[in-house]
């Protein structure tokens, strides 16, 4: 009995240590692999204390959808969006007591639309804007108070 018990264990151990070994996602080249083939799936990183690192979405090797990082407290610290490896839609980052500190978006690897950043207690302190990777319209800067500092048109 006490042998089949150890056979059994050692046996769940195998398999669990083999899984661990097989999920190992790879970062080689700017493509992820997994067991050298182009990884498609989700794929989560943890810190030590068991809240998770990053969640990245991948298709074919490169990222596409949302990622996101977090803090090592469990707050989220920056959404990403990709479309085929390429920046593609709405970026947003958080200090680490999860007030947002920045908005960005990009469109086909290209800063493209409204850019907003807030300091670390939420009052907006800059407000940009871009097309197809180049400055655009008003680009305005804010005091602390929220009051117009500057303008500047492109």
């Amino acid at each position: 009995m006490k042998k089949n018990i150890t056979m059994v264990v050692t046996l769940m151990l195998f398999l669990i240590s083999g899984n661990l070994i097989a999920q190992e996602v790879v970062l080689k080249d700017g493509h992820f692999y997994k067991k050298d083939m182009l990884y498609t799936g989700t794929h989560t990183e943890y810190y030590e204390n068991g809240n998770p690192k990053m969640k990245l979405n991948i298709k074919n090797g490169l990222e596409d959808g949302e990622v996101i990082t977090y803090f090592e407290n469990g707050n989220k610290h920056e959404q990403r969006s990709y479309n085929e490896g390429k920046k593609d839609g709405l970026w947003i980052n958080w200090n680490m007591e999860g007030i947002k500190v920045a908005e960005a978006r990009y469109k086909d690897d290209k800063k493209d639309g409204d850019w907003f950043i807030w300091d670390d207690e939420g009052n907006l302190l800059y407000e940009m804007h871009y097309k197809d990777g180049e400055k655009t319209g008003v680009w305005k800067m804010f005091d602390q108070e929220g009051n117009l500092k500057s303008e500047r048109k492109y």
